[in-house]
């Protein structure tokens, strides 16, 4: 199996024919710059991020210089950014000319550090910019209180967000200025570059609007210094199609989420995304932090899966900031040769994140990394029973996937000096078990269900549909497992 990183042609089949009857319409008419349709867009993308305005423009680098340089800072005044972001976060910065002053992250979380915003602010600093990354959402309460309290301009990163809530608001209305990217890749993405600033703020509006329309509001009248970043059209009736269908692609990375949140927990040495109890993220990327980044890269590279690095270098190391004196990053640098990207998108399918989990475990669990955890059982002589999480020393771990022949019964045999653990990954199976005494128990179980099977008992089950895969754990190894194949002789010793 190959497992693609991002499958952009899956999400676009379904409305590719509505896309092309509205390009050809844009073509008909021929307003490609600044058409009616990007009006249109606009005013459904701001009512549905809950601000007042929305203002698009080229690209999302363009919708953070543009929305620093409405403030009106003065040269050598201060902006806070965390030090993990994408380098367009910190260009918006320099290159209004003023000084950027990065922020570590907690090494956990990978999020903003509340603690290094409050070390990091002087007399100086004027605004905080704020990083949703990879579609999570840091602590908004704390955040605003600290602009509040220091009468700062918070300016919210929304470019891998769209959708993302703290406590039911949309991101990106909690600050003066939200920004935006639509680059093909985010959740919210077009056929090309786009971006865009939302506010509710009136006088940023008419001031965004004209510095992104080379900085004037009526043609040829130029009152401000502005730039050339104008939605084209075509791009705005692509994302207003695609925006009816966010809400759903957003929930369907929230599922792909949890399927990984599911499969990897066990593993000692990754350390899966947070989520704050109060957000509701929607993973434009799934990323993992493991001190073995390199090798698990290489290791799923050669099993068909593709994943890729935000961001294998910190901005800190970066050359074009090196000679900048920025201190106390050491977590943005230390997660820098940490973090992971894992395939996700809304297309992707439930075989294939099983797939991944699938290799990212088998991988670990060569490391002697894999543990499961919090086993509960109450051993009852070979009675079959369901336990929900176990500790477990592994020392032998396969997979059973392949049901496909015309007879499906496996197990058929007793472990003397060996206990299992088997997990139904995908379907379901009806499980058979035999004590010596010959007491015969059955039962089904299902996706996400675990049995716990003991020593002496004989062991017979099968799939009840052919895309079943069960995991087995054994606490020895096959050379040391002594087991006894045939049924008359288990019964009689």
């Amino acid at each position: 199996m190959k497992v693609e990183f991002l499958n952009l042609s899956k999400g676009i089949s379904s409305i590719k024919s509505e896309i092309k009857e509205k390009i050809d319409n844009v073509i008909d008419n021929t307003s490609f710059i600044l058409g009616k349709e990007v009006e249109v867009f606009e005013k459904n993308f701001a009512e549905y991020s809950g601000f007042s305005h929305f203002i698009g423009c080229a690209n999302g680098t363009d919708a953070l210089e543009i929305a620093v340089q409405s403030l009106e800072l003065s040269e050598g005044d201060e902006i806070i950014v965390q030090g993990n972001t994408y380098i367009a976060t910190c260009l918006s910065v320099v290159n209004n000319k003023l000084n950027l002053v990065l922020c570590d992250i907690d090494k956990d979380t990978n999020m903003i550090s509340i603690d290094d915003i409050e070390n990091k602010i002087t007399n100086k600093t004027k605004a905080i910019i704020v990083v949703h990354l990879y579609g999570l959402v840091p602590d908004m309460d704390k955040i605003e209180s600290i602009c509040e309290k220091n009468k700062l301009t918070l300016i919210e990163d929304c470019a891998q967000a769209h959708g993302a809530k703290w406590k039911g608001k949309p991101v990106g209305s909690f600050g003066k200025l939200a920004c935006f990217s639509f680059y093909p890749g985010k959740n919210l993405g077009a056929f090309g570059d786009a971006g865009g600033i939302g506010t509710n703020d009136d006088f940023l509006k008419d001031k965004i609007q004209k510095i992104k329309n080379l900085g004037c509001k009526i043609k040829y009248h130029h009152e401000v210094i502005g730039r050339n970043s104008r939605m084209d059209t075509i791009q705005a009736v692509v994302l207003d199609t695609k925006l009816r269908f966010l809400e759903s692609n957003n929930a369907k990375r929230r599922q792909n989420a949890q399927i990984y949140m599911d499969n990897l927990q066990d593993i000692d040495n990754i350390c899966l995304p947070y989520v704050h109890s109060e957000s509701l993220p929607v993973f434009h990327l799934f990323v993992i932090m493991t001190d073995y980044r390199d090798e698990l890269q290489k290791y799923l590279g050669e099993n068909g899966i593709t994943t890729l690095i935000h961001y294998p270098i910190s901005i800190s190391e970066t050359d074009a900031f090196k000679p900048s004196n920025f201190t106390n990053v050491d977590n943005c640098i230390t997660n820098s040769g940490r973090i992971l990207s894992l395939p996700m998108y809304p297309e992707l399918e439930e075989s294939e994140i099983l797939y991944v989990c699938k290799h990212i475990n088998n991988f670990f669990l060569k490391k002697n990394l894999l543990k499961i955890k919090n086993i509960q059982t109450q051993q009852k002589s070979g009675v079959l029973h369901c336990v929900n999480n176990v500790q477990f020393d592994v020392k032998r771990f396969f997979y059973i996937d392949s049901f496909e022949d015309s007879d499906n019964k496996r197990g058929l045999h007793a472990n003397t000096n060996c206990d299992e653990v088997l997990i139904i990954i995908d379907g379901s199976m009806r499980m058979k078990l035999t004590t010596k005494d010959g007491n015969t128990t059955e039962q089904v179980f299902e996706r996400n269900q675990l049995c716990y099977v003991g020593r002496n008992v004989w062991l017979e089950f099968e799939p009840i549909d052919a895309s079943t895969i069960i995991m087995v754990m054994a606490n020895e190894t096959l050379e040391k497992t002594i087991s006894e194949y045939d049924f008359n002789k288990f019964l009689e010793e």
